[in-house]
Formats: C-alpha cells, sequence, structure tokens
C-alpha cells in the first residue's frame, strides 16, 4: 500500500472549484480562459508561488516518513516564467512529481498522472493539500502508522485530521483559530479502489465511507481572500465552533505541529502577525 498526495497548483481545471459547478464541457471550454486570467495574474501567482514553497513544499519537505510520492498538477497554460519558478521549487523536494495538463478537469488530470506514472488507485491511500495549507510533520507517519495496516486492496475508506489551524489574513475577522473540522480538504485521505479523491466533496466523505479521524496532528490552513471560499463572517466563526488563539496557543502549535515553518513561512501563515485573543 503506497501513499500519494495530490496538489492542483492554479491548474485551469474542472473540479470543486465553485465556477464550474453544473456546466456542460462546453460551457466549461468557455470560461476557462477567464479562468486563467485569473489564476495567472501577476500578484496571485507570486503570492501562490510563496505560500507554496514556505507552507506547502515545507511541509512535505519535512515529513518524518519519507516513503510517499506528492503529485503537483498544474497548468499548461500557465505562463513559462511561473512554470521555470515552480519547477525550481518542486525540484527540491525528492517526493515531489510535476506534471503540466491543458484545460480539463481535475479528476482526468490526476487519471493522466496516475497512468504515466504507473500508480493504480487499488493499493493506494490519496490525501489531499492545497497550495496555501500544509500539513503537520508527522502526517505520513500517522498514515503509515495508523491508517495503512487496516486497510485491504479493495477496501473504501476515508480519513481526517481531527481539525486545523484556520489562519484568516484579512477582513474584520482576521485572526488564528483553532477549529476542530473534520474532513476540512486539507490532509483528508481516501483509499478507492477506482476513484479519484477529487471525484466526491470531502465533507461528505464520512456519510458515504466507512473512515476514522487520526489521533493525532494537525492542518494548517491559510485565507488570504482570494480562496474559494468566502471570508467567515462573525457568524460562521461562531456557528462553527472556531476559537480565536492566544499567542501562547499559537506558539505552541507551531512548535509541535509546523517545527519546519521559517519566519518567511510563520509570516505568510499569519502566525506571526494576525491578531490572537488576549492571553
Amino acid at each position: 500500500m503506497r501513499i500519494v498526495g495530490l496538489c492542483r497548483f492554479s491548474l485551469v481545471g474542472r473540479g470543486d472549484w465553485k465556477g464550474t459547478r453544473g456546466l456542460t464541457p462546453a460551457e466549461f471550454q468557455a470560461v476557462a480562459k477567464d479562468r486563467a486570467r485569473m489564476l495567472f495574474d501577476a500578484r496571485r501567482m507570486e503570492a501562490r508561488l510563496a505560500t507554496f514553497e514556505q507552507l506547502t513544499l515545507a511541509s512535505i519537505k519535512a515529513q518524518t516518513e519519507p516513503d510517499f510520492t506528492f503529485v503537483v498538477l498544474a497548468s499548461s497554460l500557465m505562463p513559462e516564467v511561473y512554470q521555470d519558478r515552480l519547477e525550481a521549487l518542486c525540484a527540491r523536494v525528492p517526493q515531489v512529481v510535476l506534471r503540466y495538463f491543458p484545460a480539463l478537469p481535475t479528476v482526468r488530470a490526476q487519471e493522466l498522472a496516475f497512468e504515466e506514472l504507473r500508480i493504480r488507485f487499488r493499493g493506494t491511500l490519496q490525501f489531499r493539500l492545497d497550495d496555501d495549507d500544509c500539513v503537520c510533520a508527522d502526517y505520513i507517519q500517522a498514515l503509515r502508522t495508523h491508517v495503512l495496516p487496516r486497510l485491504q486492496n479493495d477496501d473504501i475508506f476515508a480519513v481526517s485530521l481531527p481539525g486545523v489551524i484556520f489562519s484568516v489574513l484579512h477582513g474584520p475577522e482576521a485572526k488564528v483559530y483553532n477549529w476542530p473540522v473534520k474532513f476540512f480538504s486539507a490532509g483528508t485521505a481516501l483509499h478507492h479502489p477506482r476513484r479519484s479523491i477529487f471525484r466526491f466533496g470531502h465533507y461528505a466523505l464520512p456519510q458515504r465511507f466507512p473512515h476514522m479521524i487520526l489521533p493525532g496532528g494537525m492542518a494548517l490552513v491559510t485565507h488570504d481572500g482570494t480562496n474559494d471560499t468566502d471570508l467567515p463572517s462573525e457568524k460562521r466563526v461562531r456557528r462553527r465552533g472556531m476559537t480565536g488563539m492566544t499567542e501562547a496557543e499559537v506558539r505552541t502549535a507551531k512548535e509541535r505541529f509546523f517545527p519546519f515553518l521559517s519566519e518567511a513561512g510563520a509570516e505568510l501563515a499569519g502566525l506571526a502577525r494576525a491578531r490572537v485573543e488576549a492571553a
């Protein structure tokens, strides 16, 4: 049983992006060019390359268990200058495999990558991670220890971290939150003998399949206002059970789960500057 992570880096694809829901293939192609212009905006690309390097890849490189593969799905429509920089970043981490695709569904991009790399869905535990998030340094070790021994090749089984550190970087609710949410996209894993993890809404996985919550660990999720989900309102923060973290709590979480973060990474993640609750 192998472990394979998946990251969409500015992929002009049809996944769980809200703007493509319900569109026919022809309608999707019509909006793909507008989507590409938004994704490859210079300011956005600089921000995403920074978070991908300082957060996502930093956590992949720091894993205590190195036996896994991390497949980055990117767009061949990306300007060459950004492709060059992305390739240079990925080349620094042995587990990373970067592949480019034209505008097509995310699931199909993954299938093509798996075919080329000879990765079979049967016998592979897939996990998701976005290009502005990261997982704790012992995440892969936890999957190998607590999940792989219980799986057979034809099992369907979903896995979640017990919660996330959710860092809102802008807006009236800008703060670092402890959010005990299960099956958030960052670090959600699935073993399915035939299908991609992107075929299923991550929140729906525990309703559809046998599942477990890992006994420890956290993901770090950032929200800078450009994400596909809206910035949380005060009402939404309360409804979700998100609690603002004190400076001491942020420091403890960083040391326990994300010791690999550089000063630049902590700054990008809001752990060095976002408002926190009074101690």
